[in-house]
């Protein structure tokens, strides 16, 4: 990515990431077990870093969005995971696809009568809709763009179990030039942190290095600009503008499904 938005990224990440993660491990002993919540896209990436107190804990995986990802990738990707500890693929708008998250989070071990579980992850992967479709009610604020929730809550599930809805806590050691641009693609940077034009020019380049040929094609600002009807003044091409569209409609599922990464499988 172009530097001003290596730099963005770089800046942006310790600002607010830092105080989410201080936060988070000041409750470190009231926390029985973590659900980990990756995008099914990026689940290399995505993986959170966590402190000593908190990776001694109980874990299951999540990876998000399971509907925007290659579903062959996604069954590499769980049965890699699974070696280590639960893993399931959901997608966090639907209560049914977590069903089986809710049943292992009910099946584990208690040493108290209350199960806290703290929900951690990437910016925009999706933990706020997944709390919602776990407790099959809207009790976390759930958008599509990076950032949203800012402080940890306890909010009640059921049967026993509360949930610790925290803020995106990725950590900034795991970026590089390929994760930057590929999270500001899946939605996980905000728009100040990255060039949109610039990831759409790598986004085109990885689809034609994978065989993706057709899609690439799509990601033609000056084509996409014009079938799309955005031109400024004078028929000028407004190429921020497509940039910005056209990732939404990535981010969206309407170019396919795509996953960026694969597991190291022995």
């Amino acid at each position: 990515m172009p530097q001003r938005s290596d730099k963005a990224a770089a800046s942006w990440f310790p600002g607010h990431m830092a105080a989410g993660l201080r936060e988070l491990a000041s409750f470190a002993s009231g926390i029985d077990a973590v659900v980990e919540v990756r995008d099914a896209r990026l689940p290399g990436t995505t993986a959170v870093s966590l402190q000593p107190r908190l990776r001694a804990k109980p874990r299951v995986v999540v990876l998000n969005r399971e509907d925007l990802a290659d579903p062959a990738a996604t069954t590499r990707w769980l049965r890699a995971l699974r070696r280590e500890q639960p893993a399931f693929a959901t997608t966090g708008t639907s209560a049914s696809s977590v069903r089986p998250v809710r049943g292992c989070l009910a099946g584990m071990t208690r040493r108290r009568a209350v199960l806290h579980v703290a929900v951690i992850g990437a910016p925009n992967t999706g933990k706020s809709s997944v709390i919602n479709a776990l407790s099959r009610r809207k009790r976390a604020i759930a958008q599509d763009r990076a950032g949203v929730t800012r402080h940890l809550r306890w909010l009640p599930l059921g049967g026993g179990i509360q949930l610790l809805d925290t803020p995106g806590v990725l950590a900034p050691k795991i970026m590089s030039r390929d994760a930057a641009w590929q999270l500001a693609a899946c939605g996980g940077l905000p728009e100040a942190a990255y060039d949109p034009e610039d990831v759409v020019e790598r986004l085109g380049a990885w689809l034609r290095a994978h065989g993706y040929d057709n899609v690439a094609a799509r990601c033609d600002l000056s084509n996409f600009a014009t079938s799309h009807g955005m031109l400024r003044k004078g028929g000028e091409i407004d190429r921020i503008a497509a940039a910005r569209k056209l990732l939404a409609l990535f981010r969206g599922g309407t170019f396919g499904r795509f996953t960026f990464e694969l597991p190291k499988e022995t």
